[in-house]
């Protein structure tokens, strides 16, 4: 008794508003789908709201994959949203990638790096982050349009785009 303890969090936070942005791309893996869901909740929710929004989400296997019949249900019913999957170890019948995520899904799935008014969030585990970063790095995208949820987001993003890269606001 009497101990203190200091808290710190939640780190990385990323503030959307409605209609700030034209196009959100939304790349997570494993439980960092869970800050991206957040976002597309909120734009799904509101009918005023022209943004349009991609999640690309990586799991282990498809049973890992959070949320999926939300996510699933909106990519059904509202043309603003696209989600793709990839699972690692696909079962026989699964309809999604195999294998993590990499530059051909990217271009697949996301708004090119010459898209105007586009911002590409990451959050997941600093492997994905750092791969995805590296693709996007080659693909010709900005370390400004990349936003890594996390406390070490501008530690990732300059390993990738260097000590002197732009970073990306939390703010849009």
């Amino acid at each position: 008794a009497g101990d203190l303890v200091e808290f710190r969090g939640p780190c990385g936070g990323f503030e959307y508003e409605s209609n700030s942005i034209k196009h959100l791309s939304l790349v997570a893996s494993g439980s960092g789908a869970t800050p991206c869901v957040q976002i597309v909740r909120g734009i799904m929710a509101d009918r005023d709201d022209q943004t349009s929004a991609s999640l690309l989400y990586h799991a282990d296997k498809e049973s890992d994959l959070m949320f999926k019949s939300e996510l699933d249900d909106y990519n059904a019913r509202d043309s603003r949203f696209h989600v793709y999957y990839s699972v690692s170890e696909g079962a026989e019948n699964w309809q999604g990638g195999e294998g993590h995520i990499d530059k051909d899904m990217i271009s697949d799935h996301l708004a090119g790096p010459q898209a105007q008014d586009h911002k590409i969030l990451l959050c997941g585990g600093p492997t994905m982050i750092v791969s995805v970063m590296r693709s996007l790095s080659l693909m010709g995208y900005s370390s400004e349009q990349i936003f890594v949820y996390g406390q070490f987001g501008a530690e990732q993003v300059r390993a990738v785009y260097g000590r002197n890269a732009k970073l990306s606001s939390h703010r849009l």
